[in-house]
């Protein structure tokens, strides 16, 4: 029994911790908040403080030169020290338009302020409807709860408005300008095939490379009576074989294959056949000399 309860009180104070680690964590508040408008005449000035979580009373309408400040501190309601948040900015929701968020500058100690010349407000804010409904919004990632103030509402003078922006499918449409029109359309250019040799050209290379062979053949049945005609050497029959290997090499360039295509292998197989011409020269002349010929 004095384990159950040893046991039971154990659950209790972690519980407790648990509950205390939970409280621990704070939310973000504000003190010291107040939004003051002034404009150089000074007719129009006031001051509103402001109380979380209660907002302005009455809406704020600023003319061309009014100057909105709103300034606060950020605080911990736990504890109630002054807290450096991560993110902190003014929503400015338009009704009937886009919203616009703007960025506060938080010091290092907490404090903050926003100010805006109603003479050249933010960009952002330019085209616009002029009337918003203003929120702070302050947040610390895990470390403390968000904080979401309503403020109140805000009016800019319209003369410093810019036209807003019409959509693409808003509607209705303005006199004279359809709701719908056709866009530019795009050419798109694509690189051409590349060009191929003709059928003429094509076949004056080959009568040309053919024509030497054209001629030899012609001229052996002339010459043939008068010859002698002898097995000829190993070297020899090498010799001409590469030579007509190039001859064959070059009829397929000038049908099917490109340039730096043909070079690698015509390259080698001028190689071979230099050293098998010089060798079957060789062999030739040692034959003549040995039939009695002149060196």
């Amino acid at each position: 029994m004095f384990s159950s309860l040893k046991s039971a009180a154990l659950v209790g104070l972690v519980a407790l911790s648990s509950l205390g680690a939970v409280s621990a964590k704070g939310a973000l508040g504000v003190k010291a908040a107040k939004v003051s408008v002034t404009s150089p005449d000074g007719l129009n000035d006031a001051t509103y403080t402001l109380k979380e979580p209660a907002p302005i009373s009455a809406p704020i309408d600023l003319s061309e030169s009014s100057i909105f400040k709103l300034s606060f501190t950020v605080v911990d309601t736990v504890s109630g020290e002054s807290v450096y948040p991560q993110q902190a900015s003014l929503l400015f929701e338009d009704p009937k338009g886009d919203d616009v968020t703007l960025p506060v500058t938080v010091k290092s100690n907490g404090k903050a302020q926003l100010t805006i010349n109603a003479a050249k407000p933010h960009p952002a804010l330019l085209p616009t409807h002029g009337k918003f409904h203003l929120t702070l919004l302050l947040s610390a990632l895990d470390e403390y709860a968000p904080l979401a103030y309503p403020l109140g509402e805000l009016s800019l003078p319209s003369s410093v408005l810019q036209p807003i922006p019409r959509k693409r499918h808003d509607l209705p449409a303005r006199a004279g300008e359809p709701a719908f029109q056709p866009e530019q359309e795009l050419f798109h250019t694509f690189s051409e095939n590349p060009k191929t040799v003709g059928w003429l050209k094509s076949g004056s290379g080959v009568a040309i490379t053919l024509a030497p062979w054209g001629l030899l053949f012609a001229l052996v049945g002339k010459l043939s009576p008068s010859l002698s005609l002898q097995t000829p050497a190993v070297s020899s029959v090498i010799f001409l074989i590469v030579l007509a290997a190039i001859e064959t090499l070059i009829f397929v360039y000038w049908v099917g294959l490109k340039l730096y295509q043909l070079f690698p292998p015509f390259l080698a197989l001028c190689a071979i056949a230099a050293y098998t011409g010089l060798v079957a020269l060789r062999e030739m002349r040692v034959q003549r000399l040995k039939a009695g010929g002149v060196p």
